[in-house]
């Protein structure tokens, strides 16, 4: 079974943020849209309060690629120890 898809503007909440919740920025893939925004991927940025902001996702699917790289989902994790914490419910993503 998959996790929920990230899109930009999904929530990350971790350290850098100081617990505050934050959207992924991106650029993510824009030829790939998962409910209506671009999906989000390893490497796509994630604001920080702290340096080094922003820093991105770091962990992703192992074996779902969008536009060559690894798909993020709920859970995966940024290069700073937070989270995806929103994903879209109805796209699920293995890996």
């Amino acid at each position: 079974m998959g996790f929920p898809q990230a899109r930009l503007t999904d929530i990350h909440i971790c350290p850098a943020t100081q617990g505050a919740p934050t959207p992924i920025s991106g650029p993510g893939a824009p030829t790939v849209l998962v409910c209506g925004l671009p999906a989000a991927r390893v490497t796509d940025m994630v604001p920080g309060v702290i340096p080094p902001a922003p820093h991105p996702i770091a962990k992703g699917s192992m074996t779902v690629l969008i536009s060559n790289l690894p798909a993020a989902r709920l859970t995966d994790l940024c290069s700073l120890g937070g989270a995806v914490t929103l994903g879209a419910p109805t796209v699920l993503t293995g890996g």
